[in-house]
């Protein structure tokens, strides 16, 4: 690769890991991201449960993630189950695992 060719390689990169940040940079997705990283695969129900956030909160929340595919999913019978794809995500989920833990929250 060339060093233009790397260049813009490396700038398009940087924005798309600042889009990503930006998008989990909410604490109502941050409680989702904790959910689906502690849980494994939840539906909608589920996350509901688990973060007392609003059916239509953690929709309008998931969509968003899914848009920059941070969590991808797939249908099962009449429920939608949702997973975390993405590296950037699972670390940050790790991320708040460890600050959780170290607080003592």
């Amino acid at each position: 690769m060339n060093a233009k060719k790397s260049e813009f390689f490396y700038n398009d990169t940087i924005e798309e890991i600042a889009e990503d940040l930006r998008i989990l940079g909410h604490p109502q997705r941050l409680k989702i991201l904790d959910a689906l990283k502690t849980l494994g695969e939840l539906n909608v129900s589920e996350i509901m449960r688990r973060t007392k956030l609003p059916q239509t909160t953690v929709s309008q929340h998931l969509a968003k993630m899914k848009s920059t595919n941070l969590v991808i999913s797939r249908r099962e019978s009449r429920k939608v189950v949702y997973w975390i794809s993405t590296e950037i995500a699972a670390v940050v989920a790790d991320c708040i695992k460890r600050k959780i833990e170290g607080t003592g929250a």
